[in-house]
């Protein structure tokens, strides 16, 4: 019976600890959305966008794409997006479930179908609201 040597267990713990670290590091990086960051789901097809969907709380629809490539139908709800409908022979993609979260992707390889999740920051820029103002008094 072969025992394990102490090389062995130290190749062991350094798999577990870097699996560990990235584990946590996934679970922060999906937990620092800030109140500056909203979500969208951006919908190709044949590579070419088809649609860019908010995923709001209260935002409710169903998509329905109908191409020569197939016919899908995607519903977005509790801020995120699913695959409801493909018409697809295996429907993989139906299979891939829910997305809610930065960098998922559904994905529909019969009717090029490709949806993925993704943040959208405002920057300075893009805010139009003004926050206040600052005068000076002699």
């Amino acid at each position: 019976m072969n025992k394990l040597k102490i090389g062995d267990i130290i190749v062991i713990g350094v798999i577990l600890l870097i699996a560990g670290g990235w584990m946590a590091y996934q679970q922060w990086e999906q937990n620092s959305l800030d109140s500056t960051t909203t979500l969208s789901a951006i919908i190709t097809v044949d590579g070419k966008e088809y649609e860019k969907v908010p995923l709001s709380q209260d935002l409710q629809k169903e998509i329905e794409i109908k191409t020569e490539y197939g016919h899908n139908i995607l519903k977005v709800f509790d801020h995120g997006i699913q695959m409801v409908y493909s018409d697809c022979p295996k429907q993989i993609s139906m299979q891939m479930g829910f997305i809610s979260k930065p960098n998922q992707v559904i994905i529909c390889l019969p009717n090029r179908v490709f949806v993925e999740v993704v943040e959208d920051k405002l920057s300075l820029e893009q805010d139009n609201h003004i926050d206040g103002y600052v005068g000076f008094v002699n």
